[in-house]
């Protein structure tokens, strides 16, 4: 399908090359007439787009306890007329909560300086946070805490995407794309802080709509 065409090849990559923001794309310009649905992992109104590419479930490793975090991967488009970042619009128009069976538990978003500790996605994190500017598109790394204080779970396999607005799209729900975990950075002193210790890859990351969290439309 032509939305595929939005995808970027950082899709799967952890680089620490800065990311610069492109134009927007023909492909996607097509697509703006199916304003407020959601294809797959796409969601869009007439002020952006946003393509959800994966879901990375990272544990940071520290002397003092293990930290998990849930990284949302994906593109923004600008379709306004102002700059905004992704982070901004992504949370203005998304709740996040992470699937474990047939429960939800809503997340928080994490607006500290988490690249500091999240190194293999500290590029792509500070591009989240950079506003991108009109007809321009951009990727970006969100950081989602797993906090066990507050009840959420570790080892969920599916996290589900819900907009605020049903005209921003319908409920979806994405398959993690892999596992990953790596030490905490002031406890790696001296060596590489964003090593992995272990990796748990999926051979797929689907997107799906579930039927059980689909808002109506």
């Amino acid at each position: 399908m032509v939305l595929l065409g939005l995808g970027t090849s950082a899709c799967s990559s952890q680089t620490n090359n800065s990311i610069k923001q492109t134009t927007t794309s023909k492909s996607k310009k097509s697509v703006e007439k199916t304003d407020g649905k959601a294809y797959g992992g796409n969601f869009q109104d007439s002020k952006g787009y946003i393509a959800i590419e994966n879901v990375t479930n990272v544990t940071v490793k520290g002397s003092d306890g293990d930290d998990h975090y849930a990284l949302v991967q994906g593109t923004f488009s600008n379709n306004d007329k102002e700059s905004v970042a992704p982070t901004s619009f992504f949370s203005n128009h998304l709740k996040v909560m992470e699937k474990v069976g047939k429960a939800t538990h809503d997340l928080v978003l994490v607006t500290t300086d988490i690249e500091n500790e999240l190194t293999p996605w500290e590029n792509q994190i500070k591009e989240g946070r950079k506003k991108v500017e009109p007809n321009m598109t951009g990727n970006f790394v969100i950081v989602y805490k797993l906090d066990l204080a507050n009840g959420a779970k570790t080892n969920a396999t599916h996290y589900v995407f819900e907009p605020y607005d049903s005209r921003f799209g319908k409920s979806l729900t994405v398959k993690v794309y892999e596992s990953k975990t790596i030490k905490k950075s002031s406890d790696n002193a001296g060596s590489n802080s964003h090593s992995d210790e272990s990796t748990d890859t999926n051979s797929s990351a689907d997107t799906s709509s579930d039927t059980d969290v689909d808002t109506d439309d």
